[in-house]
């Protein structure tokens, strides 16, 4: 097969696998015209292609299916599960005949004509009587073309011969070595960039470090997708699968996917598929009700799948819940008895966990009849074979007439995440970051903290969710943070309970290299794995599924309640936008858009540089812009900022109180008289002024600039190691060693008595030539350049006014 011809398999396979889920989603919503046109720019590239190559039979196909999407985008047709039926079998028709092509076979012959017949057709029925079996219909499998078997029960697709392409075999030590050998290098760039931070800007070196990251990147990347690949490549042939089952059985069915960017083994991505092809069918099949029993029991007609995917450390988590009517413990026991899987007297003994356990054992089914779906007792018995082949499990927990809820665990061979690190104490863990729903200080307003009894709760936006203290899950001692001042971290699981973990603060996010630990900390239940931050310190992943799972707060089946239409219908058609609502120095009711909000920071006074007219803060290493500051002293030792970026530059707002993130759902009107605000609007019946982000960053933003802390060596006595020393560290300077010599490129800042000073000039001795001298008395000597030693605000302004001109004084 030609380049040319190879492109065209590879072109058109990939439109396959996009289209069905988009047609899927245009039946459900057939007002969608991004999504219609999305699929007739598909028929149309395959016609045109067909035409080029010289395939009549394809291009006729495909021509006709265009026919009619071009009636529905014209409004010439209405688009119905008839259509979509029809337009279905045509794009499975295209692919038999891809992998025909790709097989160097001849086309077989017959059957196009009653597919554009049943395209046209004026009723469901006549579809009916022509329709063919989907090649991917999880019902029936079409074999033409293909000498495979395809089980009723697994439903595989056939195995079609495949096109020879250039390849050579490695061995898998060998690309696990080399992945090995990428992470390493990706700590290692890690390291090197906390180091060249720390040796502030360097133009020499920065430019070419900056070229190295971004080909380490692109090594990394390739690197990872010779073994890793998205699940979202499973998740596109599900809802067609659904689509077909459920209007096989009679039944309504809606699914919902989450996670799909998570990334497995090749190997693994093709071993979990059929899993999840069986516990969906089985969903489906025994689970899910027929509309009018749910409408008898008060649910939606429509039944809710939900299949997520969460990374956690060197596991991969995929829980399906359906909204169905549960596992039946007294029937799954009594078929068990029956079937001899149990003895009676052991039925008595078993608790209903032990019970549900029971549907994974060979040959176990509770259906009463045999169908093409399920009824052999052959399916959830080879899922938990297979994933325990690989070092995986699969449990199910199940609440009658609530749902049923699998969570299949799946171990990792590669594992770089995106992760969060916090602080507890003078401890720091990392928590994956698809975990993490949001982060709030306690001490927020839309926050309120309880206790009871021995349980802590937190609401937020009208929600109660269950809090977990870090340091006592991990049993660590209580730091000086009070528990009120804590920062709570929001985390979601698969299954989609939500609770929050209590922090003293959060530190940084960013890529982290998941290294496996030994299996006896594993066992403990709270880690996932270790990693090293940027300064080659190393941490460890906490678990959060096991830690909620420890902690109770794992639902037994979860449902997902569907918004009502009136809801729907309420917010259709509504640019909602969300913002961070906070309270300025002046006593005004301010928002910016969320987007802009980087993350919260706390800063002491003492941070702050207010002697230059444009006033700058140092956080993170980082001189970052400072606006909002109140007229006068500032009312606390700390202040609160709120650090804003635009994706290039970055300043810090002065808040004084922080509220919440909020949506503005009402109509936002401008104002002309303030260039800072953008308009006026509504939030809980109070007037909140939104700040012009264009305009904000147009006066005020700059590229913050790193660099590293100033050194400052101070008297050698107890009052200078006690009172002076927390002083100068808490303006952002590092303390000089004692033992180590000045040094000579008057990097240093030296903080003399006034006695020293005049000592050291009568004696003739080398003085530094950045100092600050500190006199005894309060009473100033005039013409003398001295600070009296107490004077803190003084000395704080000689400090931050000696760092903005680099140290000269």
């Amino acid at each position: 097969m030609d380049d040319l011809l190879a492109d065209f398999v590879a072109e058109t396979r990939e439109m396959l696998e996009a289209s069905e889920g988009e047609i899927i989603a245009w039946e459900a919503d057939p007002s969608d015209s991004a999504r219609i046109d999305t699929i007739f720019r598909f028929v149309h590239t395959v016609k045109g292609n067909c035409g080029f190559f010289d395939f009549p039979r394809l291009a006729g196909l495909s021509h006709a299916a265009e026919d009619a999407l071009a009636d529905c985008r014209a409004g010439r047709r209405e688009p119905d599960a008839a259509l979509v039926t029809a337009v279905l079998a045509i794009i499975d028709r295209i692919a038999l005949m891809v992998d025909a092509i790709e097989a160097g076979e001849e086309l077989s012959a017959g059957g196009d004509e009653e597919l554009i017949a049943a395209l046209n057709a004026a009723s469901e029925d006549d579809i009916i009587a022509v329709e063919t079996a989907p090649a991917h219909s999880p019902a029936s499998t079409i074999l033409e073309g293909c000498d495979a078997f395809a089980d009723e029960e697994t439903a595989k697709r056939p195995d079609c011969p495949a096109a020879v392409q250039r390849s050579i075999r490695l061995p898998v030590d060998l690309l696990d070595r080399v992945m090995s050998g990428v992470s390493d290098m990706v700590l290692a760039r890690n390291d090197l960039g906390h180091r060249l931070r720390q040796a502030g800007t360097q133009p020499t070196i920065d430019g070419p470090f900056e070229r190295l990251t971004t080909i380490l990147s692109d090594v990394r990347d390739a690197i990872t997708r010779m073994r890793m690949q998205r699940i979202e490549t499973v998740f596109a042939a599900l809802p067609r699968l659904v689509r077909d089952l459920s209007a096989d059985l009679g039944k309504q069915v809606m699914v919902d996917l989450e996670g799909g960017d998570v990334e497995l083994d090749r190997e693994m991505v093709e071993m979990v598929r059929d899993p999840l092809t069986h516990i969906i069918r089985n969903a489906i099949d025994h689970g899910m009700e027929v509309p009018s029993d749910r409408l008898k029991n008060g649910k939606r007609e429509i039944g809710l799948l939900s299949i997520a995917a969460r990374q956690s450390g060197n596991t991969i988590s995929i829980v399906v819940s359906d909204d169905g009517r549960g596992l039946d413990e007294e029937k799954i026991a009594a078929k068990a008895v029956d079937t001899g899987l149990i003895t009676a007297s052991q039925r008595t003994q078993m608790g209903r966990e032990a019970i549900l356990q029971l549907i994974f054992e060979p040959g176990f089914s509770t259906a009463d009849e045999v169908s093409n779906v399920s009824g052999r007792g052959v399916g959830l018995d080879v899922v938990r074979a297979n994933l325990q082949k690989v070092g995986g499990s699969i449990k199910v927990s199940s609440q009658p007439g609530v749902g049923t809820l699998f969570t299949l665990q799946i171990p990792l061979t590669l594992s770089i995440i995106a992760g969060l690190t916090v602080e507890i104490g003078e401890q720091r863990f990392a928590i994956p970051q698809s975990y993490v729903e949001e982060i709030i200080h306690s001490s927020a307003k839309a926050l309120d903290f309880t206790r009871v009894g021995e349980t802590a709760l937190v609401t937020f936006r009208g929600q109660r969710v269950p809090c977990l203290m870090l340091t006592q899950v991990l049993g660590l001692d209580v730091g000086d943070i009070d528990e009120r001042d804590q920062t709570m971290v929001l985390l979601r699981l698969a299954s989609g309970d939500l609770f929050a973990l209590a922090v003293d603060r959060i530190h940084t996010h960013g890529d982290l290299v998941v290294k496996p630990l030994a299996p006896a900390v594993m066992s403990s239940g709270f880690y996932a794995g270790s990693t090293l931050l940027d300064d080659g310190q190393p941490i460890l992943l906490l678990d959060v599924t096991n830690i909620a799972s420890n902690y109770g707060l794992v639902s037994d089946a979860r449902t997902r309640v569907l918004q009502t239409a009136e809801e729907t219908d309420s917010k259709a058609g509504k640019d909602i936008s969300r913002a961070m609502l906070f309270t300025d120095f002046h006593g005004r009711r301010c928002a910016v858009r969320l987007e802009l909000v980087k993350r919260i920071e706390t800063a002491p006074a003492s941070a702050i540089d207010r002697t230059s007219a444009s006033p700058r803060a140092v956080i993170d290493n980082a001189i970052l812009p400072l606006i909002g500051l109140p007229d006068g002293p500032f009312p606390a030792e700390k202040v609160r900022f709120l650090r804003l970026s635009d994706g290039d530059s970055e300043l810090l707002q002065a808040v004084r109180e922080i509220d919440d993130a909020v949506e503005l759902t009402e109509k936002l009107k401008p104002v002309t008289d303030d260039p800072l605000i953008e308009a006026v609007t509504l939030v809980g019946d109070q007037t909140v002024s939104l700040v012009d982000g264009h305009e904000l960053f147009a006066r005020y933003g700059e590229p913050p600039e790193i660099t590293a802390k100033p050194i400052c060596r101070l008297p050698g006595s107890e009052w200078s190691r006690s009172i002076l020393g927390p002083l100068v560290t808490s303006a952002g300077y590092d303390i000089a060693d004692e033992s180590s010599e000045p040094k000579e490129d008057g990097s240093e800042i030296c903080i003399m008595l006034e006695e020293e000073y005049e000592a050291a000039a009568a004696l003739e001795m080398p003085i530094a030539d950045k100092v600050i001298r500190l006199r005894s008395l309060p009473q100033e000597t005039p013409g003398e350049d001295t600070i009296y030693r107490y004077d803190r605000d003084a000395l704080v302004a000689a400090l931050h006014k000696a760092r903005a001109a680099g140290g000269n004084r």
